[in-house]
């Protein structure tokens, strides 16, 4: 099914209006969004379904745990990733079944080389959420620096399943496939 600009515009404003009290991987307004995320075939609606895809993810339904997250990002962009890993790990022990918040945490760690650990959480955020794209990407980048091309092809081919508009993952993706081939001969 082809959706069209006003249906994109028309289902994001009508998710984002009526947001539930716990607003998380378990949103029902998610199944949607990921449907008309895999049927649109227009880069920017695609965009736009995403952006509303990860306002859900970033939505805790608590006050408290939507402050800590917001500071822990910040925490996390200015390179302070010591302090934004003490917020996300106590995010984690206050709501364990809150599935951005273990990948927020994946993140961090992958940015701090801790790879075994970040696959760790990243396999929990996959618990919760099995179509977070987000996680799947970040596991295909974790064997991409391990050189495993194999596990790496096949996370991202299935970030990219879930979330066709991801085009840096797709030529990263077709350069393994490459690299992987040129090794064959």
């Amino acid at each position: 099914m082809k959706w069209s600009n006003l249906t994109v515009v028309f289902i994001v404003s009508i998710f984002l209006l009526s947001s539930p009290a716990n607003a998380r991987q378990d949103d029902p307004r998610l199944d949607e969004l990921f449907s008309a995320l895999s049927e649109t075939d227009n880069y920017n609606e695609g965009k736009v379904i995403e952006r509303s895809i990860w306002t859900i993810w970033l939505t805790s339904g608590s006050d408290t745990i939507d402050f800590l997250m917001a500071q822990g990002m910040n925490y996390m962009n200015q390179g302070a990733l010591a302090k934004s890993l003490t917020l996300f790990t106590s995010i984690i022990k206050i709501d364990p079944e809150y599935s951005e918040a273990w990948n927020k945490r994946a993140t961090v760690l992958f940015l701090m080389g801790e790879f075994d650990a970040s696959v760790e959480d990243i396999g929990r955020t996959l618990e919760l959420e099995p179509r977070h794209f987000g996680a799947l990407s970040g596991l295909g980048q974790i064997f991409d620096r391990q050189d495993i091309n194999r596990g790496a092809i096949s996370a991202f081919q299935k970030a990219v399943n879930i979330n066709p508009h991801m085009p840096g993952v797709k030529e990263r993706m077709k350069q393994l496939k490459k690299e992987q081939d040129d090794k064959k001969i």
